[in-house]
């Protein structure tokens, strides 16, 4: 309700923070895309240069962050509520530096990713919550409630599958396969791409407390 007549007074600046929300969501995706490219990767040329691109990714997600908190500190009034505008626009650049964080451990370690098929299952579900999150961050612009809750719950399902694909992760890696060391490096790259769906699957869960509370 309170969204709606922010756009009736000043549509064009009550919709710069969900456009920026929008935008956010959609720097996300694509450092998910980046990394799930990186593990498929072919070469270590081609590893490094997709590396590059992701930290062109985390510089996005910075400069989406500071343009949240300079128009939040020039409006008096705001579509939503100023601390959630905050914690969302904080919650997907944190999400953004946990998948570039996360190539980096890749690639100090030095883990051979071809011999971990387990990785290419992670990477994928990590691709498919962001991508729900560029959607549902669409559907609150669009104040689409009914979309948030169908978005959400397809949220709490990926979040979900990337419990399962740690459990089958932990399985294989006890196998007999690698050596101590590997599996210490494999464990802690494994759940860093947990936590970063788990951060996806919360950032889901504010939209649909900022649209209860909107409606």
């Amino acid at each position: 309700m309170l969204k709606r007549l922010i756009r009736a007074i000043i549509p064009s600046r009550g919709d710069l923070f969900f456009n920026l929300f929008v935008e956010g969501a959609e720097v996300v995706h694509q450092a998910a895309n980046v990394f799930a490219n990186i593990i498929s990767a072919k070469d270590k040329a081609t590893e490094m240069q997709l590396s590059g691109e992701l930290r062109q990714q985390k510089q996005k997600a910075l400069d989406v962050n500071k343009r949240v908190m300079i128009e939040l500190n020039n409006q008096f009034i705001t579509p939503i509520d100023r601390g959630d505008i905050q914690e969302l626009s904080v919650l997907l650049l944190k999400l953004t530096k946990r998948i570039v964080k996360t190539n980096t451990k890749l690639q100090i370690y030095g883990i051979d990713i071809k011999a971990d098929d387990c990785l290419i299952g992670s990477a994928t579900t990590l691709q498919n919550i962001t991508k729900v999150l560029v959607d549902i961050m669409q559907a609150l612009k669009d104040g689409n409630y009914q979309r948030i809750s169908k978005n959400e719950q397809q949220t709490d399902e990926f979040d979900e599958n990337g419990v399962e694909d740690l459990r089958r992760a932990m399985k294989e890696m006890y196998s007999g396969n690698y050596d101590t060391m590997t599996i210490l490096k494999l464990k802690e790259i494994y759940k860093s791409i947990e936590s970063a769906i788990d951060t996806s699957a919360s950032i889901a869960d504010l939209v649909m407390q900022i649209s209860v509370k909107d409606m």
